[in-house]
């Protein structure tokens, strides 16, 4: 894998908030956002930036599960349970409660139109 292909899978795996073409321009010499997106489209789809994302992401999701079952702390072996649930079934989803108001005004201008004319 090229040098500046795979500082845009580690820029990727590293900022997981980044789009795929923000990491692009972070990691390429271009400022055009519409040529960002096409490469790094191209980018994802070859098969050794695929395997290479794949493999961490494996490595780092089996680091969860050594978490839960061997973390020496209670809270950190909780927080990886958790983090467990929301990836599998979704975060829990919280009710929200909201109120409108909804304001009708009404101006009449027959009398502006009047005087115009």
């Amino acid at each position: 894998m090229k040098t500046k292909t795979k500082a845009f899978a580690d820029e990727l795996l590293t900022n997981p908030k980044l789009s795929n073409t923000e990491a692009y321009m972070r990691t390429h010499a271009t400022t055009n956002r519409r040529s960002a997106s096409v490469s790094a489209s191209r980018l994802l789809a070859t098969p050794s930036v695929s395997i290479y994302l794949e493999e961490h992401v494996t490595r780092a999701r089996q680091r969860i599960v050594d978490l839960v079952d061997n973390a020496g702390k209670e809270d950190v072996r909780l927080r990886a349970a958790q983090d467990i649930l929301d990836r599998s079934y979704g975060k829990a989803t919280q009710k929200v409660e909201s109120h409108a108001v909804g304001v009708t005004l009404r101006i009449d201008l027959t009398s502006a139109l009047m005087d115009g004319d």
